[in-house]
């Protein structure tokens, strides 16, 4: 990382990095003779010593020596957002390249960067991480990490991800396990490039080099946790792209038929836990009911990626549907509004809820205007495309409207830079909820006249959701994780993580 030091930004009043002069606008440069990269360096390293010497620059350029007696915690402040690294890659299905034209800049970011990938479960290539970049990995005890394999054959990691120098992944990932470093890996599967026989070697090879191992050339070493497959996302902004095929019915169904039965099996041999796991794509593009809880991890492992949120949605429903809480939705009426692949499946609960309790809640599919009909995940719904639906289902009641309409949390961003500790140089970061389109939550709610709020992850947070609509004032530059839960919000470093 090419950064000098870390910038701070506030110190505690009587924490000790003010008792040895740091003043917001000082930068960090060195901890007991090492460079600090960034702020995940700087814990590590200010955590090494119960005494530390810390090097750093006054805002005038001065510099200053200091030794403290930390115990090994940190010094009491906060340190500016560092920059990411960027995507090496040029995946045929990247989803960056397909992105339409007029959307803010954070979003056409291929963000590629380790940090986010231990932080937050992002997936890295690795193709921004040099041999230093490894050795602070292993050193720092970044563990586990996400890894976007796509493929271990190296001329067919190299056709699939367009970058002739990364064919090589196993030999990172070895490089990784051996420093004792457990990693996640996913495959983005696209038809011809990396399914088929490429696919099983894949899959075998990963294998080879799963966790938990009491024998053989990887025990007592990191492992490979779990391997997903997903398959691919195609959107109407493919003007000049490479021609990939798209995943429809028939390829998913035969996809869910082949390797569903080879989860479990993997499953049985990996002590019980699910190694090799399915996004809920294919179940809903194939349009066969998803698994049961069994097939999922017991973690929920790579939920992040789409793998189990069907299953554990449904799941929480049924129980909710048998408690108290449920009355809470007697005599509501709302709209939800949601991808097409969901609805149906959302649909199905909401029915079961209005015949128990008495509320109106209906589910409608909403069509992406933006991306293109093939696209029907709800994290890449637009407020226009939204708004749209919302307007024409007003229009289509014949009988009084809703009181309150409801969006995916997916699709809104509670920051409009990466994250919030993770942002473009010079971004400012905005926590009222926005959609990709910078669209606010407020401004949708002005718009329709009824309040608007975030789906949550479950049927309690929704219904948590719209009594907080009830009892608050409007959102105008409110915080959205300060009134709504935060889980299943969607919090992208640049472009869309799936």
């Amino acid at each position: 990382m090419a950064q000098k030091g870390v910038q701070v930004i506030a110190t505690e009043p009587d924490g000790l990095a003010a008792a040895i002069g740091l003043e917001p606008g000082d930068t960090i440069l060195e901890i007991n003779g090492e460079k600090v990269l960034d702020q995940l360096n700087y814990q590590f390293l200010i955590s090494q010593k119960d005494e530390s010497v810390v090097l750093y620059r006054k805002a005038d350029g001065d510099l200053v020596e200091a030794e403290v007696e930390n115990g090994g915690d940190g010094l009491g402040l906060d340190l500016a957002a560092d920059e990411v690294k960027t995507c090496k890659m040029n995946c045929v299905f990247c989803f960056v390249h397909q992105m339409p034209k007029g959307y803010r800049k954070s979003l056409y970011l291929k963000d590629e960067d380790i940090r986010l990938s231990f932080l937050y479960g992002h997936f890295s290539t690795l193709s921004s991480s040099d041999e230093h970049e490894l050795d602070r990995i292993i050193r720092e005890k970044l563990s586990p990490i996400h890894v976007s394999v796509h493929a271990t054959d190296p001329e067919a990691r190299v056709r699939t991800t367009g970058n002739p120098k990364e064919g090589h992944i196993l030999r990172k990932i070895d490089r990784l396990l051996e420093g004792g470093i457990d990693v996640h890996t996913q495959a983005v599967i696209a038809p011809g490039y990396n399914d088929g026989a490429i696919w099983e070697k894949t899959l075998a090879e990963l294998w080879e080099r799963r966790a938990f191992q009491e024998t053989g050339p990887w025990s007592g070493k990191g492992g490979v946790l779990s391997l997903s497959c997903v398959p691919l996302g195609l959107t109407a902004h493919r003007e000049g792209l490479t021609q990939v095929q798209e995943i429809g019915p028939a390829y998913a169904k035969d996809w869910v038929e082949r390797w569903t039965p080879e989860a479990r099996h993997l499953a049985r041999d990996n002590g019980g836990e699910p190694w090799l796991l399915l996004a809920d794509e294919w179940f809903t593009r194939a349009r066969v009911e998803v698994p049961s809880r069994a097939f999922y991890s017991k973690t929920w492992a790579q939920l992040e990626n789409g793998v189990g949120m069907v299953r554990k949605f449904q799941d929480h429903a049924k129980r909710f549907l048998g408690s108290k809480r449920a009355e809470g939705f007697r005599g509501r009426r709302a709209l939800l509004l949601t991808g097409s692949s969901f609805a149906p499946i959302l649909n199905q609960t909401l029915m079961a809820l209005n015949k128990q309790v008495g509320s109106h809640l209906r589910a409608v599919a909403v069509k992406n205007n933006d991306f293109g009909e093939s696209v029907t995940v709800a994290g890449l719904l637009t407020g226009r495309d939204l708004q749209y639906a919302a307007h024409a289902d007003r229009t289509a009641s014949h009988a009084k409207w809703v009181d309150a309409v409801v969006v995916p949390s997916a699709s809104l961003r509670t920051h409009t830079g990466p994250t919030d500790q993770y942002t473009l140089h010079g971004q400012v970061a905005r926590a009222q909820g926005t959609f990709l389109d910078d669209m606010t939550l407020t401004g949708l709610s002005d718009d329709l006249q009824v309040p608007v709020v975030p789906s949550g992850a479950n049927l309690a947070q929704l219904l948590d959701h719209l009594e907080a609509a009830d009892r608050l004032p409007p959102m105008q530059g409110r915080d959205l994780a300060k009134v709504f839960h935060t889980e299943g919000l969607n919090l992208p470093q640049g472009a869309y993580n799936p």
